[in-house]
């Protein structure tokens, strides 16, 4: 009887697991980075970066499109991700301007809602290998925040 009760507990409990894998699969980091994101902080090389209206600050991922809007400032770039690397690799590549097809290389790491990217000032530049930016580095670190964004009227 115990031996039939322990089987029918762990029959159960596999078949409600494999039933939760498939209502919630594992999403890529392309998948969850998609939507808006808000600025907690920025430092470049070696400065804290202390704008007051700088929570104004979005940033929009759409498919591979990512799209930075602030003061006035539009940014358009499309993003390809190498998660198989470590750090994790993101490359920028700026989409219009006198800038269009240079590419900023940069390292990236997600951390439940928060999207933590340390990359190049200047485009063509050497991929940076650690999260952290000093004086003269070249180096830009930005921490996002998943923001809400109201529906519009």
């Amino acid at each position: 009887m115990r031996t039939t009760t322990w089987l029918l507990l762990v029959g159960t409990g596999l078949a409600l697991g494999a039933q939760a894998g498939r209502l919630a699969p594992p999403q890529d980091d392309a998948a969850r980075l998609q939507g808006a994101w808000a600025i907690e902080s920025v430092e470049v090389e070696g400065i804290p970066f202390a704008e007051e209206k700088l929570h104004e600050a979005r940033l929009f991922v759409h498919g591979e499109r990512y799209s930075f809007r602030f003061k006035g400032i539009e940014l358009e770039m499309t993003y390809r991700l190498d998660a198989a690397t470590s750090p994790k690799a993101i490359d920028l590549t700026v989409a219009a301007g006198p800038d269009k097809g240079k590419v900023f290389r940069g390292i990236y790491k997600l951390e439940d809602d928060r999207w933590i990217i340390c990359r190049t000032t200047e485009p063509e530049e050497d991929r940076p290998t650690t999260f952290s930016t000093r004086p003269n580095s070249g180096l830009i670190m930005v921490v996002w925040k998943r923001a809400i964004v109201a529906a519009s009227k």
